[in-house]
């Protein structure tokens, strides 16, 4: 059964112009990757000097390593759920009041403990925000700009990435600069809280819940059309369960391991891209290893401007095969060759981000993209809680590995996750969010 009839006002919006409503959307629904960039990529350089600092074992120096990952697989299916039962607005309002709060604490830290529960619950506000922001964004956008937008969204991610490698060079010269860069981040996401409380609840979710009349007004908000008419009727819904068990069962599976066996290979390796570069030619000089980050945030920034223009163009479907194709190769040479020297290594980390982030961007909007909307949200949560645990293992796996022994490692990862996506990779550009879950019914019926 389809979860929705055909509707005048999802024609509207889905064949609409871009509105200021839709920008505006596009930029706060882009901050929260924007934070999450930041953050990341803050902790990594920060870790070559915490650990003294604070007194950590190495037991307590993993567990901080991974502490905002197992925050986020905590925070996005919960917050996922969340949205999916009680609407889009409410958390995409509130989820970043975690994320300020215990950034600032992080920033404060004098022991293990404080360190570890902050980075933890940071990670359960930023965790949330993945499954939000991609569901609000491809509910509002126009479908020939949807998958050109999400990519967008993602691309702030290393925006963000760029932004702490400058503060980490800005601040070197302190010793305890990492304070300073923690709490900017938190101060950072304030104005966004308050932004994002003014934008309208997503119309897909207030039909799911039968609230015709005020998806109509958030319609005609959005597009500045007038006039339009919902008809009433019974909304159907539908439960997670079903959707493991029933027809969407290949597409989970799809969306989950394909993200999963990605984010093994590009935390495994991007996680530790600041030790990597300190041991193959960079000597532990923290203000040469930022301007390193900053390079290789660059290279992603173009990957992200390339498969901006290519999503609407060439598709999904391919940008995730040449993209897994591309990190696998790279890997697997790097491996063999073994690199060393800033000459060679920020050229090979600035093409590999550049071709990991069509991948990376692929996988975080297709969830938003395949499953009916009384799920979608809760979906996309379970896809970055999963993904999340694949986080861990690579930042977990990389200590036991040598440097070049780790790249061969992460390359069988990405290698798999290649096979995944030839295999079952679908392809959805233009295309509105109905007809794409109405290809799933005829699919299933075949």
């Amino acid at each position: 059964m389809r979860e929705v009839i055909e509707l005048e006002g999802f024609e509207v919006l889905d064949n609409s112009r871009m509105t200021s409503t839709h920008r505006g959307l596009f930029i706060l629904s882009s901050m929260g990757l924007f934070l999450d960039g930041y953050d990341l990529s803050i902790i990594t350089l920060a870790m070559l000097v915490i650990p003294a600092q604070l007194s950590l074992t190495l037991t307590e120096h993993v567990l901080v390593n991974v502490s905002s990952f197992v925050g986020m697989a905590i925070g996005a299916p919960l917050l996922g759920w969340f949205a999916d039962r009680f609407g889009r607005k409410v958390v995409f309002g509130m989820d970043l009041i975690l994320f300020v709060v215990f950034a600032i604490l992080s920033g404060l830290s004098v022991n293990f403990y404080m360190l570890f529960v902050s980075r933890l619950l940071l990670g359960v506000g930023i965790g949330g925000d993945y499954p939000i922001s991609s569901t609000m964004l491809s509910e509002f956008a126009p479908v020939r700009n949807r998958g050109s937008l999400l990519i967008g969204m993602v691309g702030l991610y290393w925006v963000g990435s760029l932004m702490a490698s400058a503060m980490n060079y800005a601040f070197a010269p302190f010793t305890d600069f990492w304070r300073y860069t923690f709490v900017i981040g938190g101060l950072m996401a304030i104005p966004i809280i308050l932004l994002r409380l003014r934008i309208p609840e997503s119309p897909r979710w207030l039909v799911s819940r039968g609230r015709y009349r005020e998806a109509e007004e958030s319609i005609e908000r959005i597009t500045g059309s007038r006039g339009l008419s919902i008809a009433n009727g019974r909304p159907q819904r539908s439960k997670l369960s079903e959707i493991m068990r029933g027809r969407y069962a290949l597409m989970a599976f799809f969306v989950f391991t394909a993200w999963f066996f990605f984010d093994v290979a590009a935390y495994g390796i991007g996680f530790y891209s600041p030790v990597i570069l300190s041991e193959l030619g960079f000597d532990r000089h923290i203000r040469l290893i930022a301007e390193g980050g900053m390079i290789i945030a660059v290279g992603a920034i173009v990957g992200y401007v390339v498969a901006f223009g290519l999503a609407e163009n060439i598709g999904r479907r391919y940008l995730t095969i040449v993209g897994f194709l591309v990190m696998t190769v790279l890997l697997f040479l790097g491996s063999f060759v073994r690199i060393s020297g800033p000459l060679k290594l920020i050229p090979f980390f600035f093409l590999f981000v550049l071709f990991e982030q069509w991948v990376g961007a692929v996988t975080l909007f297709y969830p938003a993209e395949l499953f009916p909307t009384s799920v979608r949200s809760t979906v996309q949560g379970t896809s970055t809680a999963i993904s999340r645990i694949g986080a861990i293992m690579g930042v977990v796996l990389f200590p036991y590995f040598s440097v070049f022994s780790s790249l061969e490692v992460f390359a069988f990862f990405s290698l798999v996750g290649l096979v995944i996506a030839i295999a079952l990779a679908p392809e959805t550009k233009r295309k509105s969010l109905e007809k794409i879950v109405q290809s799933m019914d005829v699919n299933a019926k075949l």
